[in-house]
C-alpha cells in the first residue's frame, strides 16, 4: 500500500514539474494566424484566383449581406439570418464573384495568359488546313470546323509555335 502511495506521489510530483517546466517564460508562443482580410482569426479566405471573400451574415427575409471580420460575440436571429462563411458551398453556390478569375484581357474566366515579359496574349483557334486563327476570350458556345483546334495561351503548343511568347510586347 505505501509502494503504491509512493509511486502516485512520485507520478504527481513528475507531472507537475513537466508542466511547470512547459510554462516557463522561454516558451514559444503559437504564431498569431491572421486571415486574407488581415483579421487575426478572421473568416475571411482566398478563392482559386487568390481574391479575398469575407463571410457575411445573410438576412434571407431583406436580403442583405452584413460582412463580418470574425464570430467573436456573434448572435444570429434564426428567424431571418444565416452565417455564411467564404468558401463554404453555400457561399460558392450563390456567390458569382467567387473564382471568377479576370485574365490579362480583361475578360473574366477568360483564356489570356502572361507570358515572363509580362505580355499577354490571347487563346486561339487555330485552323490546320488554312493556317489561319481566330482569338477567342472564352470558350462559350465554341463549336469546332474538322479541321481546327482550340490553342491555350500558355500552353506548350502555343509557346512552341508562338514566335511572340516571351519576346517582349509588341
Amino acid at each position: 500500500m505505501k509502494t503504491k502511495m509512493k509511486t502516485k506521489t512520485i507520478l504527481s510530483v513528475c507531472m507537475l514539474t513537466v508542466l511547470l517546466y512547459a510554462c516557463t517564460k522561454n516558451s514559444v508562443r503559437p504564431e498569431v494566424l491572421t486571415d486574407c482580410m488581415g483579421v487575426e482569426n478572421g473568416v475571411a479566405t482566398y478563392d482559386d484566383c487568390r481574391d479575398c471573400h469575407q463571410s457575411y451574415i445573410y438576412n434571407f427575409v431583406t436580403h442583405v449581406p452584413t460582412y463580418i471580420d470574425d464570430t467573436t460575440g456573434l448572435v444570429l436571429d434564426t428567424s431571418s439570418e444565416m452565417l455564411i462563411l467564404a468558401g463554404s458551398a453555400q457561399d460558392i453556390a450563390s456567390n458569382p464573384n467567387w473564382n471568377a478569375c479576370i485574365d490579362c484581357m480583361g475578360t473574366a474566366n477568360g483564356l489570356a495568359a502572361m507570358d515572363d515579359s509580362s505580355c499577354c496574349h490571347q487563346s486561339y483557334i487555330y485552323n490546320d488546313s488554312t493556317h489561319v486563327q481566330m482569338d477567342i476570350d472564352d470558350t462559350t458556345g465554341l463549336v469546332l470546323g474538322t479541321n481546327e483546334m482550340v490553342i491555350l495561351a500558355g500552353s506548350a503548343l502555343d509557346i512552341m509555335f508562338n514566335p511572340n511568347w516571351n519576346t517582349g510586347c509588341k
